[in-house]
């Protein structure tokens, strides 16, 4: 590989190269509250700041069944990975929050790195919705 391509490099190239659908990584997702544990899915794509990125989400029931989609977004703040999100119930109420992810990355790696980092391993925050209600997550890049 020409030195000239960095690491840096072949991931903004991979956000230029997106598959149709727009979207550069998808994985899985787990989170807690209140002693429950749920999951779902995630999918993420780039904007034209690497600082910044959105995508959708999924709330799984299993065996499969989705409870809840939304969108999600995420924006790189002094050092800090954090975003909002939104959800609906499918025929149902709306949802809204936020969430903080605590990963060690350089302060000047692009937003993309994040998930990129989840497929060696689970990368890992702390969510809230608008009714007070918190927990954690963990997601990992498939």
């Amino acid at each position: 590989m020409p030195r000239s391509l960095s690491r840096r490099s072949l991931l903004a190239a991979a956000f230029c190269q997106a598959p149709p659908d727009g979207f550069v990584a998808r994985g899985r997702w787990e989170a807690t509250a209140s002693g429950y544990r749920f999951g779902g899915t995630w999918q993420a794509r780039g904007a034209s700041d690497p600082q910044e990125c959105d995508g959708l989400w999924t709330l799984v029931r299993q065996p499969g069944g989705v409870i809840l989609e939304g969108t999600w977004n995420a924006r790189k703040r002094r050092g800090a990975w954090e975003g909002g999100w939104t959800a609906r119930i499918n025929g149902g109420a709306r949802y809204s929050g936020a969430w903080k992810a605590a990963v060690r990355l350089p302060p000047d790696a692009p937003l993309l790195e994040l998930f990129e980092s989840a497929l060696a391993k689970p990368v890992s925050g702390t969510w809230a919705d608008s009714a007070r209600r918190s927990g954690a997550w963990t997601f990992w890049k498939e």
